[in-house]
């Protein structure tokens, strides 16, 4: 009887401790947001993609001449400011823009950079790299630098292709930055590549790359000019698949020389698919045929 008594008592003392355990009594841990907790805290995405102070950021977006990727495609201004809200929201402080036109018959004879520019609402300077006739007018790529980072020279270099093709060479205080769209042929884009690696190698800073170069170092080499590309550089951007529609393309990048990795400081990258645009969280795959890519650097 005194054992059965015993057992009771010890029972009664097991439950009332697991009751103490279970409410927390005394024990200072919790679980609301606690990273020492069993469960992580729940992060919840902005889509802003804020720059931290001191970094400069750098980034490549294929304007699709600003018809927009949706259902109703045109040349219209409305289609130009969709564009260029993207670029205000992310506010790159240098940015690799293709697929720009300049008084083009048929596509009311605007100049696109320029358009994008004012559209923006930043001070940029603006550089055309005007590689091709069409329709009474020019098409080529082009680059945006805000005004707070100086200019030092510009040049505007040719580069092969079934349809011309342009190199911006912009040398900023700190570092170079090229800024292209590759031909889509194959052999004019390693011909292009030997022309960039000697530019890159001319150099005596950090040498940047960006653009859209219609290819990617996942094809087979005989049809990639990135064996020759990466002879140089090194990709730094993120490669999520910068095309909507297809997941895991990417052929948009930024690149930095690998003689000067040791200059720079990579501090984000991202393929954005999704942007706060004045207060609304929005899908951007109608906005281009191409995502945006940016890459936060700082000059050591």
């Amino acid at each position: 009887m005194k054992n059965q008594t015993l057992r009771f008592y010890m029972l009664i003392e097991l439950l009332l401790s697991l009751t103490l355990t279970s409410c927390g009594g005394g024990s200072g841990h919790s679980n609301n947001g606690d990273n020492n907790g069993e469960n992580p805290p729940i992060v919840i995405e902005d889509y802003k993609y804020t720059k931290a102070v001191g970094d400069i950021r750098l980034m490549t977006y294929n304007s699709y001449y600003c018809k927009s990727n949706g259902a109703t495609q045109s040349f219209s201004e409305a289609h130009t400011k969709d564009f260029a809200d993207v670029i205000k929201a992310l506010s790159p402080d240098v940015i690799a823009i293709q697929e720009l036109d300049s008084f083009c018959i048929h596509r009311g004879q605007r100049y696109l950079l320029e358009d994008i520019k004012k559209a923006t609402g930043i001070d940029y300077q603006i550089f055309f790299g005007s590689a091709a006739n069409y329709d009474g007018g020019r098409i080529g790529c082009g680059l945006m630098v805000k005004k707070t980072l100086e200019v030092k020279k510009t040049e505007i270099i040719p580069l092969p292709g079934n349809e011309q093709r342009a190199l911006i060479k912009v040398q900023l205080p700190k570092f170079t930055f090229l800024a292209t769209h590759l031909d889509l042929n194959n052999l004019a884009r390693k011909n292009s590549a030997d022309i960039i690696n000697k530019e890159a190698k001319a150099e005596t800073q950090p040498v940047f790359l960006a653009g859209d170069l219609n290819d990617s170092p996942a094809w087979a080499p005989d049809q990639s000019a990135f064996p020759m590309l990466l002879q140089t550089f090194t990709i730094v951007s993120e490669t999520a698949g910068s095309l909507p529609g297809q997941p895991g393309t990417t052929i948009d990048y930024i690149l930095l020389d690998t003689a000067h990795t040791g200059n720079i400081t990579v501090k984000k990258t991202k393929v954005v698919k999704r942007l706060s645009i004045e207060g609304d969280q929005k899908d951007i795959s109608t906005v281009s045929d191409h995502y945006p890519v940016f890459v936060d650097i700082q000059v050591k």
